[in-house]
């Protein structure tokens, strides 16, 4: 059996992955991860807990050989640094979960990005800082460098788009199903046209297990499953449901004018196609038969009515108040 380390947490990329692998039954599998998510992954896999920006824990993966590294949590260009000098030969190859959204592009020049096009720089104060919630693109973008940088490492760079499917917890997809299924009418930006390039977990978890194998002609992947706007979610989702609601579709000016922000006020909104990417590379080379929206759509509804139950949606960046989008409503239809 292959020796597979997983770094990062079970929560929604790593948790689908592992239950993929799992089902394989053909790989010897250890966590690594500080232990701050529950899941109800098998007592059997192995796990060690610990923080990948401490040297002390890095050393407790660094003992041994492993035949894969997936790393599906990497942030953090001297921890990263750290990581390699510990591991030093004693990587078969190396998985990173990249990102496309630190690709440098325009909106106003929409385009397929393919894999050579330029991603952001990382100056020092972004380089060295550790807050998950800062500096996010330039931060993956340095990590890529520095794996590229090392010597007679064998590694793939997987560039996902946005990230969507059964156990996201960031619930900004859901947010529209919910009112599709709750609300007889709601609001909407630009008629919600604008497409972005998305990635079911489901196509993601495939990806990486195949790259574990794979004989790869080329280093970096962009792995997006298809591009889609919010009304085509939505669409579907009233079929689904068999819902009707009515859709007041709102300006890019109306909502700046009452201070509705993009993608957190009205959750996925941007106000021009955004980070569309070019997966004919991933396509010609790994055996892998992508999700449709529709395909995504059935197991989220799905889930969403055993699991969730309709709950309501828990983002962190808190959208606008049911109160507020009835307002706009009314302002809209005067």
């Amino acid at each position: 059996m292959k020796k597979l380390l997983i770094i990062g947490g079970t929560r929604f990329v790593g948790r689908t992955l592992i239950e993929n692998l799992i089902l394989l039954n053909k790989y010897d599998i250890t966590l690594f991860n500080r232990g701050v998510t529950k899941s109800d992954l098998p007592d059997s896999i192995h796990r060690i807990y610990g923080d990948r920006t401490k040297v002390k824990d890095l050393k407790l993966i660094s003992n041994q050989d492993w035949d894969c590294v997936i790393d599906i949590s990497g942030y953090w260009a001297q921890p990263l640094e750290e990581q390699f000098k510990l591991q030093k030969g004693k990587i078969g190859r190396y998985i990173y979960i990249s990102t496309s959204s630190h690709y440098q592009f325009t909106p106003d020049n929409p385009h397929l990005i393919k894999e050579d096009e330029g991603i952001v720089p990382c100056n020092q104060e972004e380089r060295l800082n550790l807050d998950l919630k800062l500096y996010y693109n330039e931060k993956k973008a340095e990590c890529e460098r520095i794996i590229k940088a090392q010597k007679d490492l064998d590694y793939i760079i997987l560039r996902p788009g946005l990230i969507i499917g059964k156990y996201d917890h960031t619930d900004r997809l859901y947010y529209w199903f919910h009112k599709v299924k709750t609300y007889k009418e709601f609001l909407v930006a630009d008629q919600g046209l604008n497409k972005i390039s998305y990635t079911d977990v489901r196509d993601l978890s495939s990806i990486i297990i195949d790259a574990i194998n794979i004989e790869n002609k080329f280093k970096t992947y962009n792995c997006s499953s298809y591009e889609a706007s919010i009304f085509d979610f939505i669409s579907l989702s009233q079929i689904k449901l068999n819902k009707k609601p009515i859709l007041h579709s709102a300006t890019a000016e109306f909502l700046s004018q009452h201070n509705v922000s993009m993608w957190s006020g009205l959750p996925l909104w941007l106000s021009k196609d955004f980070l569309l990417i070019d997966n004919s590379r991933l396509k010609n080379e790994f055996n892998i038969q992508l999700k449709s929206i529709e395909e995504t759509v059935e197991e989220l509804i799905d889930y969403y009515s055993h699991f969730k139950k309709w709950s309501n949606p828990n983002i962190s960046v808190e959208p606008i108040s049911r109160e507020y989008e009835l307002e706009l409503i009314d302002k809209l239809t005067k």
